[in-house]
């Protein structure tokens, strides 16, 4: 694991209560190129907007469902679409696709479970909606050990205001200083770091911006990442 990880997670086992939040798209679940092609779809079919990777990756990735056909809007000049519509469409797909195919990785399942039998609390703080986290996790291992989600109706300010790690640190009754957060993107990372807790990204082709925010970075989610502190949780 990489150095600056490891001393992340090691300073975070000496914590009263250490506790983990995960981000849900792209960290939790490996889903971030399942919903850049539901977005690409969507836009092309509805604003005649021909999104590109880096379009997603710059001005998209890391804000709520919500936000994110907002700023579509925004950009295309389509000011008069129904969000709401165009977020049911995305639903739809979204659940149709992870149907058949959990994109929720073994390796992550075996991390969570590594956690959840050395007693941490555990939560999820999300700007997918509640019913797509929901779909994923009741398909999955960990969604029995994973009890606590805010997700984009639970806050009124998405990432990266820290409103969504507050509240997910209030369920878990713990400080936020107790707490590590997994990211996939900038504005989760900011979030996170703004809350007052520990931060590590999660990415192998992370760009400029998330490695100048990121305290910390790591690959991917698996056991190995806390493996060397077990012993002390």
């Amino acid at each position: 694991m990489p150095t600056l990880a490891r001393e992340v997670i090691s300073a975070w086992a000496r914590a009263r209560r250490p506790a983990v939040i995960f981000d849900f798209n792209g960290t939790l679940s490996d889903d971030e190129p399942i919903l850049f092609r539901i977005f690409g779809e969507l836009f092309d079919e509805h604003l005649g907007w021909a999104m590109a990777q880096q379009d997603y990756d710059s001005q998209l990735l890391g804000h709520s469902d919500r936000e994110i056909v907002e700023r579509a809007l925004q950009i295309t000049g389509h000011h008069d679409r129904d969000v709401d519509a165009l977020l049911a469409v995305r639903k739809r797909r979204y659940r149709e696709l992870v149907a058949d195919d959990n994109p929720i990785q073994p390796d992550t399942v075996h991390l969570v479970q590594l956690l959840a039998e050395h007693g941490v609390p555990l939560a999820i703080v999300t700007g997918a909606q509640r019913d797509d986290v929901r779909a994923v996790l009741e398909s999955s291992p960990v969604g029995d050990l994973i009890r606590i989600v805010v997700a984009e109706e639970d806050v009124t300010r998405g990432k990266p205001d820290p409103e969504g790690f507050l509240a997910g640190a209030a369920q878990l009754n713990c400080a936020p200083t107790d707490i590590v957060v997994f990211e996939d993107s900038v504005p989760g990372i900011r979030g996170a770091l703004a809350a007052g807790m520990r931060c590590i990204a999660v990415g192998t082709a992370p760009s400029d911006e998330l490695l100048a925010a990121a305290p910390a970075l790591i690959p991917r989610l698996s056991a190995d990442v806390v493996e060397h502190v077990l012993s002390d949780l």
